[in-house]
Order: C-alpha cells, then sequence, then structure tokens
C-alpha cells in the first residue's frame, strides 16, 4: 500500500512539474490552454471519490460519504469539461478568450484595430484576512464601447503576448510593472 501511495505522489509531483498550461502555435496563432492532464486528472479523482464516499457511508459517516460518493463527481462534472475547453488564442488581428463552465461559457473577441487603449486593472479584497488579487482588462473601443475582460489564469499566461500585439498595432496600454501574484 505504501509503494502504490509512494507512486501515486511522485507521479503527481512529476506531472506538477510537467506544468499546468499549454502553448501551442497554430495556423499563425498562439493558442493558451490548460494541459490536458489537468481535467483528466480531476476526472480520475470525481471517480475515485464514488468508492471511497460509499465506504464511508457505509461506516456511518454519513455526511462525507454522500459529499464525496456525490458531491465531488457533481462538481467534477460541472468543472473538469470548462477546463477543457477553456483557451485564449492570441493571432495578428485580435484575441480571443473562452473560460466558464461548459454549459455557459464566458466569450471574449477583442479586435486590436477596434481599440482605442487598453488599461490592465488590478483589484484587492481582504477574504479571511488573505489579500486576494483580480486582475481585468478595461477595453475601450473606436466606438464609444467599454468592455471589461478578466484575467484568468490562461489570459494571465498570455498577457506577454497579447501585450506585445497591442504595442504593434499601437493600442495604448497601461500595464503596472510590478503585478502582484
Amino acid at each position: 500500500m505504501r509503494q502504490r501511495l509512494s507512486r501515486l505522489a511522485a507521479g503527481l509531483c512529476f506531472l506538477a512539474l510537467a506544468g499546468c498550461y499549454r502553448k501551442v502555435s497554430e495556423n499563425g496563432a498562439l493558442v493558451f490552454s490548460f494541459e490536458p492532464w489537468i481535467p483528466l486528472l480531476a476526472a480520475v479523482i470525481g471517480v475515485a471519490a464514488i468508492p471511497v464516499g460509499i465506504v464511508l457511508f457505509v461506516r456511518k459517516q454519513y455526511w462525507l460519504g454522500v459529499f464525496l460518493g456525490v458531491g465531488v463527481p457533481l462538481l467534477v462534472i460541472a468543472v473538469a469539461p470548462g477546463m477543457y475547453l477553456d483557451s485564449v488564442v492570441v493571432n495578428q488581428e485580435g484575441f480571443y478568450s473562452r473560460h466558464g463552465f461548459w454549459w455557459n461559457p464566458t466569450i471574449h473577441q477583442i479586435r486590436y484595430d477596434e481599440l482605442n487603449h487598453v488599461q490592465l486593472v488590478v483589484e484587492e479584497r481582504i477574504n479571511r484576512g488573505r489579500t486576494e488579487y483580480s486582475y481585468f482588462f478595461d477595453c475601450s473601443f473606436k466606438s464609444g464601447q467599454q468592455e471589461r475582460v478578466p484575467l484568468g489564469d490562461i489570459m494571465r499566461e498570455a498577457l506577454p503576448e497579447i501585450a506585445e500585439q497591442f504595442r504593434r498595432h499601437g493600442v495604448p496600454v497601461q500595464i503596472p510593472p510590478n503585478m502582484p501574484n
């Protein structure tokens, strides 16, 4: 049993070292996404939680058994497909981002030639004594329209390429030099 756990721990460490994000060049565009093993690992955890939940339920640990046997798999069904589909595409015309739940994704498609200027906004909030940061592109268009694009994990991976495209297309962009993590 210990040998199995050691192998599992070593495998998880290997996956963590392999990286969580993927950057691929496709048809002149850079596509950023989660590595395929991330949602796959979530699915495996969801499936593995079912028998553990059943065992706990049989041992009269009802709440934990129901949480692991039903709650965790439902959570995985809600989150893992979205992680698989989340992506950011950066090309010469603009950038496209898709994130959120698989049944109701949030999609942003920004064309550089339509932008007037962009500002990266960092919002700070204290949550249970911990400082948390949220990042956004506040995009102002030549038409007068405004759009706020959240910078999730994948968007932050693509940030250097997007900022370079802003500069190439003459879009004024304000990015704080020392962004908090």
